[in-house]
């Protein structure tokens, strides 16, 4: 057990690296930011010089990379060009936007996926099953930006039920605010929550039922079948838990890809989370904020990773072994 756990920190420790670098190199290709910070039909090549010596940029790549690696090991994510605050504040204040999202979201597709999936095995080749399984393939089929703008169309412009964008007013709770709290809030959220939540209700859905009509056929199932045991208690008492390792897994992993991939999401909808606040940065050439947002980001997806497969390996011993 501790040797899987020491490997799989390894690989968390490898993977961060990589990714450090690819995001430090890719974001220090694109453009200059210092024609951001000054006036570029004004400017001086004497003051261009002296904003790119300021900002550190005159420096070769590899020395700017080790000096961010040695500023984050303290903490420091540099400040950013644009509104002149500390990256790593930033990044904080717009994550609570972006984990209320991603809760809600997974809130909605847990339960309604597990449901259907459970429904779908229980009915295998019946017309129920086929449905489901023909709205999974098309939820996991279309591309989130296209979801996001029919979710708009069907629910803000045709209906009028909700609104295409923004948070919205927010409610206090422990010093943070949260849209949850309040009834307009919670109309700001449907949508983009909805947006997050379809594919992945589809996703673990499909796994459940695989899994459901895999359990159906074991021998303890007929024996419960054969005690005179209810189809829903079999259902809810035997079939789920032998099912619910792989379906924790996805859940943890998906819930892990929502907050690192709601990029899309969050832009189209306006909602002012990490995932917006690093399209802008992007847009801006605002580097520390950057790579603060991606470093948070990464951080998170491998970290929820790793505590998925570890859990796996205390639920499962049969994979002690192999890990």
């Amino acid at each position: 057990m501790i040797s899987a756990i020491i490997g799989r920190l390894s690989q968390a420790f490898l993977l961060l690296l990589v990714m450090s670098v690819i995001g430090f190199i890719g974001i220090h290709s694109v453009g200059n930011p210092v024609f951001n910070l000054v006036n570029a039909e004004t400017a001086t090549p004497e003051d261009i010089r002296r904003a790119t010596v300021a900002l550190g940029l005159d420096q070769p790549v590899w020395h700017q990379y080790f000096r961010f690696i040695g500023n984050v090991l303290t903490g420091n994510f540099g400040t950013s060009y644009i509104y002149h605050l500390p990256a790593f504040q930033l990044v904080m204040g717009k994550l609570p936007a972006t984990l209320e999202l991603a809760i809600v979201a997974m809130m909605i597709a847990a339960p309604a996926g597990v449901l259907l999936g459970l429904l779908a095995g229980r009915r295998k080749d019946k017309p129920v099953d086929r449905t489901i399984l023909r709205l999974s393939v098309i939820a996991l089929s279309i591309p989130s930006f296209w979801l996001s703008m029919m979710l708009i169309l069907i629910g803000a412009i045709l209906t009028g039920w909700f609104p295409s964008g923004g948070r919205g007013p927010t409610g206090a709770l422990l010093g943070t605010e949260w849209s949850f709290l309040t009834l307009d809030g919670l109309r700001q959220l449907t949508l983009p929550a909805l947006a997050l939540a379809l594919p992945n209700i589809a996703l673990i859905a499909r796994l459940t039922r695989s899994g459901t009509i895999e359990v159906e056929t074991q021998d303890f199932t007929r024996f419960c079948q054969a005690k005179g045991l209810s189809p829903r208690r079999i259902l809810f008492r035997h079939t789920l838990p032998n099912i619910s390792v792989p379906i924790v897994t996805i859940i943890g992993m998906q819930f892990g890809g929502m907050l690192a991939f709601a990029v899309v999401v969050e832009s189209i909808f306006n909602w002012p989370g990490v995932g917006k606040l690093l399209i802008d940065s992007i847009q801006l050439l605002d580097r520390p904020v950057v790579m603060a947002t991606l470093t948070f980001i990464s951080i998170a997806f491998v970290a929820l990773n790793a505590l998925v497969d570890l859990f796996y390996v205390v639920l499962d011993p049969r994979t002690r072994r192999s890990a």
